[in-house]
């Protein structure tokens, strides 16, 4: 199930009921992850761990730390998602990788996020273009906004540069990781970005049956 947090305003009652539809007492959990790693889980029961977006995409979580929750719980209830998009892209990344783990493990996911699901991911679509020895990679996302990489000398030029062109037509310094200068190569995987962004959009609205899952819960 989805909740939009700033339609269903006693989303926290809905959340509070699906883990109560877990057995055994509430308590803190020490999950053990590949590599002698350890996830420490806030709150969790038999069969469901709680945890707010912050934990498992604002942190440097990867696929091993998703794949060992998505083993050990039949359930998750994940909130406070906000819209993801360019300025959120290492925490998009993270939450498209725990979208991906869950629906391989078929968890159970219970999503609390600050938009509705249609307009969780700002979208774009992503060409390579080249003019005159120089190439571009342009970017364009669902808030009308244009993305495009310069730099001379090609893929290998570290003086490459990502700009927004606004609305408004300014320029502004952007890359995946703040709005900054980027190398041509630090993008190279943006077209496989913005598939894993349709890719997970497909998955949770699969995911949100109700009868979805190893087991029915609730």
């Amino acid at each position: 199930p989805y909740l939009c947090s700033s339609i269903n305003l006693s989303y926290r009652e809905v959340l509070d009921k699906w883990f109560s539809n877990g057995t055994g007492q509430t308590r803190t959990e020490t999950l053990p992850v590949a590599m002698g790693r350890s996830l420490h889980v806030e709150r969790a029961n038999d069969s469901c761990g709680w945890f707010s977006f912050n934990e498992l995409c604002n942190q440097p979580l990867g696929a091993a730390d998703y794949i060992a929750i998505a083993d050990r719980f039949e359930m998750i209830i994940v909130e406070g998602v906000p819209q993801l998009g360019g300025d959120t892209y290492n925490e998009a990344r993270r939450f498209v990788t725990l979208v991906d783990a869950l629906y391989e493990a078929k968890t159970k996911a219970i999503i609390a996020a600050e938009v509705p699901r249609d307009d969780l991911f700002v979208g774009f679509d992503a060409s390579v273009e080249t003019h005159d020895g120089d190439e571009e990679i342009a970017i364009g996302d669902a808030l009308g906004e244009e993305s495009f990489v310069v730099g001379e000398g090609g893929s290998s030029s570290s003086s490459s540069t990502t700009l927004i062109r606004t609305q408004n037509n300014d320029a502004m310094e952007w890359s995946a990781t703040g709005r900054i200068g980027v190398s041509l190569a630090q993008l190279s995987s943006v077209k496989e970005v913005s598939f894993s962004f349709k890719r997970a959009e497909s998955r949770l609205a699969e995911m949100a049956a109700e009868k979805w899952g190893r087991k029915s819960t609730g």
